[in-house]
């Protein structure tokens, strides 16, 4: 695919494997984007890891996380219905 000007764009990341996929279906903006606190907090680790960190994988990392804490909680509760 070919942004505009007529240059290769990158890759999909959202297309690389199974893990990624699945963020990939996720509607994280609600979740991630528009949540104040959870924000400052990822930009503050961001800052303290300026060469190694980046906004994209935080937000992958936290929608990776939820998706897990969900399916707990399905779980739990498949377990005790």
């Amino acid at each position: 695919m070919k942004d505009v000007y007529g240059k290769e764009m990158p890759p999909n990341p959202y297309r690389k494997n199974e893990t990624m996929r699945l963020l990939g279906h996720q509607y994280a903006v609600s979740i991630f984007w528009y949540n104040d606190e959870v924000r400052q907090e990822i930009k503050q680790i961001s800052e303290a890891r300026p060469y190694s960190f980046s906004l994209a994988a935080a937000s992958d990392i936290f929608m990776l996380g939820y998706i897990h804490v969900k399916r707990a909680e399905r779980a739990r509760r498949k377990k005790t219905a």
